[in-house]
């Protein structure tokens, strides 16, 4: 699964797979996640914005999935399966997933120019979840750059 940019002002995406389009969303200024439809059915992935945590909504309103606080090693919990991931690369390049006795069976990598694609092998994983995992990588690093953004300004006297 892939999901790559495809309208740089609007900071669009497409995600494919087996070279097939699944889904489009975007990840515009101001919107505290992003929004995407996958077998007819709509779904939003919210941000809380101080704690890091991310859900996945269906169309009613009711959570799916969520994470914990998204940093080197963070659970996607789903239908009470707790799903590991972790760090393994440096600046959040590669995210590891992990199986039952920890050992690494998945992974997401931010690729492309300046790292905004991202490429998911999440095996075993639904893919709704896996767009879900995808769209966290993403929604992960515009708020990082956006800090970053924000501490520069303010070193700079701005």
């Amino acid at each position: 699964m892939h999901a790559k940019r495809i309208g740089l002002p609007a900071q669009e995406y497409e995600i494919v797979e087996d070279g097939r389009a699944l889904t489009t969303f975007s990840l515009r200024r101001g919107r505290v996640g992003a929004r995407f439809t996958l077998h007819g059915a709509d779904h939003l992935v919210r941000t809380h914005r101080f704690s890091g945590v991310y859900e996945l909504l269906d169309a009613d309103g009711t959570a799916v999935a969520t994470t914990d606080r998204v940093s080197r090693s963070w659970n996607l919990t789903s239908s009470g399966r707790i799903v590991p991931f972790r760090q393994t690369a440096a600046a959040g390049r590669e995210y590891t997933m992990l199986g039952d006795t920890g050992e690494p069976v998945g992974t997401i990598r931010r690729t492309g120019h300046l790292r905004t694609e991202a490429t998911a092998d999440l095996p075993g994983l639904d893919p709704l979840l896996q767009v879900f995992a995808l769209v966290v990588v993403l929604l992960r690093r515009r708020r990082k750059r956006a800090a970053a953004a924000v501490r520069s300004g303010s070193l700079a006297g701005g």
